[in-house]
């Protein structure tokens, strides 16, 4: 038996200008690949590597 997909619908979307979407897409394609959060992740990257040298 085949199962229908089911088509999702966006509730509560922002209307915007042309304009606007052009600006978010250059901002996002920016950002995409880059860390924003450079000493959050070296602080989670030492965290682990401890975890993983506790004996268990």
């Amino acid at each position: 038996m085949k199962q229908k997909k089911q088509i999702l619908k966006a509730e509560k979307t922002l209307s915007m200008s042309k304009k606007t979407k052009e600006r978010i897409f250059s901002i996002a394609k920016s950002i995409k690949g880059k860390e924003l959060f450079p000493e959050k992740v070296a602080l989670a990257k030492k965290t682990l590597s401890n975890l993983k040298s506790l004996p268990i």
